[in-house]
């Protein structure tokens, strides 16, 4: 009698855990590319990966999550430049098997691990990355003058409700909706605001991905007149000592800086995974996270990629 009164009892203990245990949600499978599987880049196609840590300071071995995820792509043959940013709490399969979001991937394992985990599950051959802390980039913004960007009436408010407002954080100073050239700190809290108000179609991480690569391409705008020695300059020194951690050489960023002043008239073409339609929200572990599905994402990225206005065939090197 003491026994069946004791195996009731466990039961009623476990049966909670069992219910709970299935009432968890479960991240749809995720299926990375082989790296066999993944394309070659177009011919002179070449991507770097640009990681923005969310810490003010940040090294190799403690690079905190890296917020900022974007994929610069220069395209010499059609004169262009691609900003292609990622979500950073979307859900992938890392180096342990396990799901988890793309950001703690650098934090809980390498920056090398970010890099292969991008490859594989979009498809994209990219090798080299450059790891910037929220300082640096601020910093490489004063360096190139500051940025310009058009700010919406709720953007200018968030802004001017921080404590640390000055006046001479943007030109003309901050009043209501505009265009402003803003310096390089208050230029990093609007990439990071994070609003529920939808603007152009999109709000919270989707509308940061847009602000940073606006920012992005507005730094781009600002070089078009530089010379070369000001190109190598920027490169080797500026922004070289704003650099937390990269596995690229002194020498590999003098090759970029060459490359980006080829394409300093080029076209910024901007793109961002995932792209709509393809995913959803998941409460996973106690994060918010965005479980997508990779094949249509990494079709998308691919014809992104492949969409130029140069014939890239054997015969016919022309323009379209």
């Amino acid at each position: 009698m003491l026994k069946r009164l004791l195996a009731a009892a466990l039961i009623c203990c476990l049966l909670p855990l069992c219910a709970l245990s299935e009432a968890l949600p479960t991240p749809r499978p995720i299926l990375p590319l082989s790296e066999e599987e993944i394309p070659e880049n177009p011919e002179g196609v070449v991507f770097y990966l640009l990681l923005c840590s969310d810490r003010d300071e940040s090294s190799y071995d403690s690079p905190g999550n890296t917020d900022g995820i974007m994929l610069v792509g220069l395209d010499p043959q059609a004169n262009r430049i691609m900003l292609i940013s990622i979500v950073r709490d979307l859900l992938v399969m890392r180096p342990d098997n396990q799901p988890g979001r793309i950001n703690g991937i650098g934090r809980r394992f390498s920056l090398e691990d970010t890099v292969k985990i991008i490859r594989t599950h979009f498809g994209i051959d990219v090798q080299k990355y450059v790891l910037v802390n929220w300082k640096g980039v601020a910093n490489i913004i004063d360096t190139l003058g500051g940025v310009r960007v058009t700010l919406t009436r709720g953007e200018a408010t968030r802004l001017k409700d921080k404590m640390a407002y000055k006046r001479d954080w943007a030109q003309p100073e901050l009043d209501g909706a505009g265009e402003y050239l803003l310096r390089g700190y208050a230029a990093v809290i609007y990439m990071r605001i994070r609003s529920e108000i939808p603007v152009g179609g999109e709000s919270y991480d989707y509308r940061r991905t847009s602000r940073a690569r606006g920012v992005m391409s507005s730094l781009f705008d600002s070089l078009r007149g530089v010379t070369l020695t000001q190109a190598v300059q920027l490169a080797t020194h500026d922004i070289w000592e704003s650099i937390a951690a990269t596995n690229m050489t002194l020498a590999d960023v003098l090759k970029a800086a060459s490359a980006a002043f080829q394409l300093r008239s080029a076209t910024v073409d901007q793109f961002r995974l995932p792209i709509d339609g393809t995913g959803d929200e998941l409460i996973y572990l106690n994060m918010s996270t965005q479980q997508i599905e990779y094949e249509p994402n990494r079709e998308a990225l691919r014809q992104f990629i492949e969409n130029s206005y140069t014939i890239r065939g054997e015969e016919d090197e022309g323009w379209d």
